[in-house]
């Protein structure tokens, strides 16, 4: 009796164990077709034509900027206010408004009503002539008869508010933006504002040496004010939101899977990933809603 009893119940524990491993192959199963729901695949040439563009995932630097506004200005030291020497008659005139001027050029003759000899004015910059006050036959006493300004280097003076002073310094790194250009570029000084006004001015000098940037434009720009490192980070425009979860689309050969990633710091350019992507991950950078749109298409809702 206690023999068959014995049997009975190692039965019963082979049998629970085999429907224990049925189980356990059946839930495999499912998560091995789950992950085959989950994932995309795209054919190369079609990628390309969607301008699906991936990178490998590496560490990078998260950056703090504050946004400000200003405009570009002449640099005072590249405008020259030229007048005669001697108190005479304008002779000659040798320039135009909008002409180029070198270090020396005669822009006009005037006769000295003390010796009444003929002497030149000369230029003392290299610029472009912007007004004249000089034609033949007049006097020339002590008002400017020509102006000249050099465009090669000018600045941006950008204001910064009580709320943005403890954090914009001399040195810091600032994007500017105007006008459809952009420029990478540094914060020479801060001075106070003309007139009482509440704001400081944050002076940026830009080299305009190919002559695109103009005076007088309004611009806006980003000042870099701290920067931190992260060990992964994405473009922010590579996460996308999948059933609540934010995702990164990893490519392996022409698939596309999605995973679950968790978020840390960002900017207005990178987000910083702190679980979910591994350094070397080949990541969709670019166009990832496509992808997005392909998986939602197909009613796939898995993650991996």
């Amino acid at each position: 009796m206690r023999s068959i009893l014995f049997k009975s119940v190692n039965m019963l524990i082979l049998l629970l164990f085999v429907l224990s491993v049925a189980a356990s192959d059946d839930h495999d199963d499912h998560d091995d077709h789950a992950e085959e729901e989950a994932m995309v695949t795209i054919d190369e040439a079609i990628a390309h034509q969607s301008k699906i563009k991936t990178q490998t995932a590496t560490a990078g630097t998260i950056v703090k900027q504050v946004k400000v506004y200003g405009q570009t200005v002449f640099d005072p030291s590249q405008i020259s206010h030229i007048r005669a020497r001697f108190a005479g008659t304008i002779q000659a005139v040798n320039v135009e408004i909008g002409d180029s001027v070198k270090v020396g050029d005669i822009l006009a003759f005037v006769e000295s009503n003390e010796s009444l000899k003929k002497y030149p004015i000369k230029s003392a910059l290299q610029g472009i002539l912007i007004n004249r006050h000089a034609n033949p036959g007049e006097m020339a006493h002590d008002q400017v008869l020509f102006t000249i300004a050099n465009y090669q280097n000018i600045w941006a003076e950008l204001k910064i508010f009580p709320e943005q002073i403890d954090l914009v310094k001399p040195g810091q790194q600032v994007i500017i933006n105007g006008n459809s250009k952009t420029l990478e570029a540094e914060i020479k000084h801060i001075i106070p504002a003309h007139e009482q006004q509440p704001y400081a001015i944050a002076r940026v000098p830009i080299n305009n040496q190919s002559n695109t940037w103009i005076t007088g434009l309004m611009v806006t720009a980003q000042v870099t004010v701290d920067s931190v490192h992260a060990d992964i980070v994405v473009p922010t425009q590579a996460i996308q939101m999948v059933d609540n979860n934010q995702v990164v689309f990893v490519k392996d050969g022409q698939s596309y899977l999605p995973h679950i990633v968790e978020t840390g710091r960002a900017d207005n350019l990178m987000t910083e990933i702190l679980s979910g992507l591994s350094l070397g991950d080949e990541f969709v950078a670019e166009n990832s809603y496509v992808i997005k749109a392909d998986l939602e298409k197909s009613g796939a809702s898995h993650h991996h």
